[in-house]
């Protein structure tokens, strides 16, 4: 009998309401905690666990100063979590901290009578609850996280416990005020997720927006290519869709004299502000305007135009009558301008420039960003028009294989750089003329390096283009928190069905986090990396089979975890290293490859990747490469 009534007074008592209400809490963070790229998550998942173990300690033990010190612990810990993104209050949200656990520790070692500290704790509280309401309207990365949050529930699930020690007597304060208190958690928590879904939406139409708009210039590219390199056609193009991207009142496209100290405007689309002096004889109507900005043209170095042509460097002004390079003129006032090089091995070609007029909202950080990766895709875009009318004028035979080796050289990185926790090491060679095999290392955070490899069926001009897409909706996604198997699915996205022949490449990336060795790895078709693993002194290859991108638009690709450590060595390459016949027939195979690895793991990246070049190279002798080889060596240093 006894069993039974204590287990129905088990199920009667507030411990079981309130830890059932902590784990629906849990569950519903935990739903959407893959998503949280604010890191938001963990915070919440600590603070259940906190929760759950102070009422757990309170039921079986009997110790009247816990509720105080645990509130007031549990709003330290909120007070961190809410300001730990929010620069300007860094400094206060530790402080703040450090009161509420000074106070706590004082009431947990019985200094004083805890009843003592129940007005200061409950003031203490609803501060830092007025302070987070303040935080919502204000602006900044705090603000976000607390309005996606919901500041009122935060608010009331930090208010309920210390006002009902106050108020409430024991019984009702553990039956009605802290489940209160957790229900408004978990109302948080799911206006968290509901924004933050709300959120994740609006980052994929805006991808899926720039994806199209990148399309649109391949496609422009293509058709001018095919019209005889009708540059006029493509730059009222890219005049269009810089003002249509960032929403401007105007735009205006400019190309470097090949042979003056000066850039000429080549195209404009909308209303476009003047940003230079006017001359007198210029009439000011819409149409002597129009002809004076066809006919513009600037030296570089003067004013706003020619000081971004001549550094090469992205301006973003606010305000126009602030800056001093700028010419305000009163019958057409410019208010806010962005103004992006396009750039060709640092070798400035041209700049687009947008402008929104005197009245209108200023341009965003978005347009900016916008405006900055459209310049780099039109960069590409536009250098190859100008190749491909530079073989025609010459009649060069070989005019596709050459605008190809073109993009490809302008797709390439430059240079690896080095990391003080890895060093890089590649090569490349091409099987006739035009390599079909695309490699990156892309660094944009201190915590996140992706080590991307790709083989595009075909050949030719089409084949490049396909690259070009491929670079460039990476290096937008590579900017966001997306995981490695969200990128190659948007990327699959990005290329499906976009192009009028049967195009497919397989793909592969690493994203590495250089402090920890920590890999997350998501394949589309590829071979299998390699891994030496200087503990045990043998070759992993990470296996993950998947098909390639461009065959199926919904494709999800699968993704999984490893770890680096130090001196540890990462292989990637194409199928062409590990294809590679000599004169008997034989294939080079992965059985070469890695007992390469494993005599030449003691050098470093470049000299690992020179070593097996040059073996792959001996295997194959003097016979023709049937396929294009490359590649891409990581070696970790920590």
């Amino acid at each position: 009998m006894m069993p039974v009534e204590f287990f129905e007074g088990f199920l009667s008592s507030a411990l079981v309401a309130k830890l059932f209400l902590e784990a629906a809490v849990g569950f519903v963070v935990f739903s959407f905690s893959r998503d949280d790229t604010d890191g938001a998550a963990p915070w919440m998942l600590g603070a259940l666990a906190f929760l759950a173990f102070r009422d757990c300690v309170q039921e079986f033990a009997s110790f009247p100063g816990l509720p105080v010190a645990s509130d007031t612990c549990f709003t330290a810990l909120m007070v961190v979590a809410a300001l730990r993104r929010t620069n300007g209050f860094r400094a206060i949200s530790f402080a703040v901290a450090a009161l509420f656990l000074s106070v706590a520790a004082l009431i947990a070692a019985a200094a004083f009578p805890y009843i003592a500290f129940l007005p200061l704790a409950a003031a203490l509280v609803a501060l830092v609850a007025l302070l987070l309401l303040a935080l919502e309207r204000g602006k900044g990365e705090g603000a976000a996280d607390i309005s996606r949050t919901g500041a009122w529930a935060v608010a009331l699930a930090l208010l309920v416990p210390p006002l009902s020690l106050l108020l409430l007597p024991h019984e009702a304060r553990e039956r009605f005020a802290l489940p209160l208190a957790y229900l408004a958690f978990l109302a948080a928590s799911v206006e968290y997720g509901k924004k933050l879904e709300a959120r994740i939406i609006k980052d994929r139409d805006y991808l899926a927006d720039t994806i199209d708009a990148l399309y649109g210039f391949v496609l422009n590219a293509s058709d001018s290519l095919r019209a005889g390199a009708d540059l006029s056609r493509l730059m009222n193009y890219v005049a269009e869709t810089f003002a249509t991207e960032t929403r401007a009142d105007g735009s205006l496209v400019l190309m470097v004299e090949d042979f003056e100290d000066a850039v000429a405007a080549y195209a404009t689309h909308g209303n476009f502000p003047p940003l230079s002096a006017i001359p007198e004889e210029i009439p000011r109507t819409a149409e002597g305007m129009a002809v004076w900005l066809k006919t513009l043209k600037v030296k570089t170095g003067e004013g706003f135009i020619g000081e971004t042509a001549q550094s090469g460097k992205a301006a973003f002004v606010v305000d126009a009558s602030t800056d001093r390079r700028i010419v305000v003129d009163p019958w057409n006032p410019a208010g806010s301008v962005i103004a992006v090089p396009f750039l060709i091995d640092d070798r400035v070609i041209g700049l687009a420039i947008v402008a929104r007029k005197k009245g209108a909202d200023p341009f965003e950080d978005s347009d900016f960003d916008r405006a900055s990766l459209l310049a780099d895709f039109a960069s590409l875009v536009i250098n190859n028009v100008f190749s491909f009318q530079e073989v025609t004028e010459k009649s060069d035979i070989d005019t596709a294989a050459s605008i190809s080796a073109q993009i490809q050289k302008a797709l390439r990185p430059k240079r690896i750089a080095d990391f003080t926790a890895a060093s890089f090491g590649c090569f490349s060679e091409s099987a006739r003329g035009v390599c079909g095999d695309y490699y990156d290392v892309i660094s944009v955070r201190k915590d996140r390096i992706y080590l991307v490899l790709a083989d595009v069926a075909g050949k030719g001009v089409s084949a490049s283009l396909i690259m070009v897409m491929i670079r460039a909706i990476l290096h937008l996604i590579t900017a966001t928190d997306k995981d490695a198997s969200t990128i190659l699915s948007w990327v699959n996205r990005g290329i499906t069905g976009k192009i009028d022949i049967d195009h497919f490449a397989t793909l592969q990336i690493v994203v590495i986090d250089p402090r920890t060795g920590s890999c997350e790895y998501a394949n589309a078709g590829h071979k299998p990396p390699l891994v030496w693993r200087q503990e045990t002194g043998l070759v992993d290859a990470i296996e993950l089979k998947s098909v390639p991108i461009g065959v199926e638009k919904n494709t999800e690709f699968p993704s999984l975890r490893f770890t680096l450590e130090d001196g540890d060595i990462l292989l990637m390459y194409t199928d062409g290293v590990v294809e590679t016949i000599n004169q008997t027939g034989r294939q080079y195979g992965l059985k070469n490859l890695t007992t390469m690895l494993h005599k030449v793991h003691d050098l470093d990246a470049k000299g690992i990747a020179n070593k097996i070049q040059m073996d792959v190279d001996a295997f194959g002798g003097s016979g023709r490469r049937h396929d294009d080889q490359t590649v891409l060596v990581m070696k970790t240093r920590r």
